[in-house]
């Protein structure tokens, strides 16, 4: 989808809309790299008599909040207030 935005005195442009369920394997992928390469130094857990290495740390870690996010996300906009909100938003959006 492409949203066509016109301003007075400007030429017109064309700005891509990236669907929602395109950011999230993108967000996990960029969070999970910089848990590896910037975090690195706290992950050494240690359970037991195991120590967690950084990387299933780091997709530990941001996996359980994504999902815990993706949840609630999913719970809210079911909200019917809500969805008519974002319906109203969308039409407006589409309607130029």
């Amino acid at each position: 989808m492409v949203i066509q935005v016109e301003t007075p005195g400007t030429a017109q442009v064309e700005l891509p809309v990236v669907p929602p369920e395109a950011e999230q394997p993108s967000r996990f992928f960029f969070a999970v790299l910089s848990g590896v390469v910037f975090f690195a130094a706290y992950a050494p857990v240690t359970i037991g008599n195991k120590t967690i290495d950084a990387l299933i740390y780091s997709v530990t870690y941001n996996g359980s909040y994504l999902a815990a996010e993706g949840i609630i996300t999913i719970i809210v906009i079911s909200i019917p207030s809500v969805k008519k909100a974002l319906d109203y938003v969308k039409q407006m959006a589409t309607s130029r």
